[in-house]
């Protein structure tokens, strides 16, 4: 009798132990919400489901656990704050570090941190340069960042050259109210050159200045002639000019003013006692329809 209630016993036994997991099972499927919020609170569920093992004591429905910490601010800081430290520890060491320099490597800090860190340094650089900024002087110019600051060149004088000039005898004539015709002589300050007598020529054949004007001065040489060419032989100058010097509209009186100019002007140099005209190149033996005698030198004692 007693061997069997000893068997019977002995049945009951495991049915019991049966009976409560059982139970545990039904309570744990009935509340597994709260156990998982428990746990994640508390931070056991990464302890139960560290490396795989254990893992039918996560909540099988992890969607609504990640909505639910998302709802909470608290919770998604935590988890931010767990998830950088993991970050932080499985980040390898610096292998640019000089040898015998050990030390734990800083955790990568978040963009805002970095950009209000940019914000503090430019901000403290801008204070520093408008504090250097001299009292009443003007603010340096911002460099680009990478260049180099480039000198200010000195600015340097060139010296002025100077072109030596001399003082050049041209003949003009002024008529008077009565119309006679008489010769004046004008100085000009003109470049110096190795040919004196074809540059005072040349500054003859352009005509009277303003200032010549404004004293009654004149020239009677037609417009648009040209000096071709001009040598001195012999005490002789041989004045080359162009067809235009054998117009006028003053008639005779024209004619023998603007040979008096050339002739005035030429002879003002000391090897020059005469001029014989050439048109185009050839000599002719009188200069217009009035028949101006030129086949010959000519000095000033014609006129």
């Amino acid at each position: 009798m007693a061997e069997r209630k000893k068997k019977k016993n002995a049945a009951l036994g495991p049915l019991f132990w049966v009976a409560v997991i059982l139970l545990f099972i039904v309570l744990f499927l009935l509340n597994r919400k709260n156990i998982a919020e428990t746990l994640e609170k508390t931070g056991l569920n990464e302890v139960f489901s560290f490396g795989g093992r254990n893992t039918e004591l996560v909540p099988k429905d992890l969607e609504q656990v990640t909505d639910q910490i998302k709802k909470d601010p608290e919770k998604e800081a935590s988890g931010k704050a767990t998830g950088e430290a993991a970050a932080g520890a499985a980040k390898p060491a610096d292998t640019t570090k000089p040898a015998g320099q050990t030390g734990v490597v800083p955790a990568p800090a978040e963009p805002q941190a970095v950009a209000g860190r940019q914000a503090e340094s430019a901000g403290g650089a801008q204070s520093t340069k408008t504090a250097e900024t001299p009292a009443g002087g003007a603010a340096a110019k911002p460099v680009a960042p990478g260049t180099a600051a480039q000198p200010t060149a000195e600015k340097t004088t060139k010296p002025a050259v100077t072109v030596p000039t001399r003082k050049a005898s041209l003949w003009f004539v002024k008529i008077d109210a009565e119309g006679t015709v008489s010769r004046i002589e004008s100085h000009r300050t003109i470049p110096k050159s190795d040919s004196p007598m074809t540059d005072a020529l040349n500054e003859l054949f352009r005509g009277t200045t303003r200032a010549e004007q404004d004293k009654g001065l004149r020239s009677l040489i037609p417009q648009g002639t040209k000096l071709l060419s001009a040598t001195v032989k012999d005490g002789v100058a041989l004045i080359n000019v162009s067809e235009e010097f054998q117009f006028t509209e003053y008639g005779i009186e024209g004619y023998l003013g603007q040979l008096a100019q050339v002739v005035y002007t030429a002879t003002t140099f000391p090897t020059v006692k005469s001029v014989q005209f050439l048109i185009e190149g050839q000599r002719r033996e009188y200069l217009g329809a009035e028949g101006i005698w030129i086949g010959t030198p000519l000095s000033r004692d014609k006129f």
